[in-house]
């Protein structure tokens, strides 16, 4: 989804060179993001797991905002400041909490290894399915019949696809991380207390 990005960038005037910059800034911001989230993981979720899942929660309430802000962006700074923010705090769900919690529940290397491949398999395939296919689908009527189109006009209506199909599935996993903050407790405290048994 994020290459019809590009092509939003390029509808709304955008230069060559403030669009590499603006990928660049963005991919640096994600790195540091990454790291920003280990820490901020470690820091809320050092004794309590769902201390881990707010900042989870938090990443992609934050990304929501900061997608909806850079993809309506009609000014370059204000596109490039919020996609930097977006890449800088959505980023933290693996670091923060789902690496950690996924080492948490598996109780041996087997486990953990089953659990990342069906969160693999999960990631890919909704992308495939859910992603730029869904996204050309809703626009194929204006990139077809809507070449005489001004460029900010099928700029305004790309990115409100994108925002719907964004703010939905992002909603639908701030949903997810809300069930995980109930459970997940009770969950990690008795596979720790399975492991210090064993070890007994």
């Amino acid at each position: 989804m994020m290459s019809f990005c590009l092509l939003l960038l390029e509808w709304r005037n955008f230069s060559k060179e403030q669009i590499v910059f603006l990928q660049f800034s963005s991919g640096i911001s994600g790195m540091v993001g990454g790291g920003l989230g280990g820490v901020l993981g470690d820091y809320f979720g050092g004794h309590n797991p769902q201390g881990r899942v707010a900042v989870g929660f938090t990443s992609v309430l934050l990304a929501i905002v900061f997608f909806n802000g850079y993809i309506f962006s009609t000014n370059y700074y204000f596109a490039l400041i919020n996609s930097n923010l977006f890449q800088l705090t959505s980023s933290w769900c693996a670091a923060a909490a789902l690496r950690p919690l996924c080492a948490d529940l598996a109780r041996n290397p087997s486990e953990r290894a089953q659990i990342v491949a069906f969160w693999i398999l999960l990631e890919k395939t909704s992308s495939a399915v859910f992603g730029a296919p869904l996204v050309g689908y809703l626009t194929r009527n204006m990139l077809d019949k809507g070449n005489d189109a001004e460029p900010a006009v099928k700029a305004q209506a790309l990115s409100f696809n994108l925002s719907i199909l964004a703010t939905f599935f992002w909603g639908v996993c701030a949903f997810f991380w809300i069930v995980m903050g109930r459970t997940v407790k009770g969950i990690t405290w008795g596979n720790h207390k399975q492991k210090k048994d064993s070890v007994v």
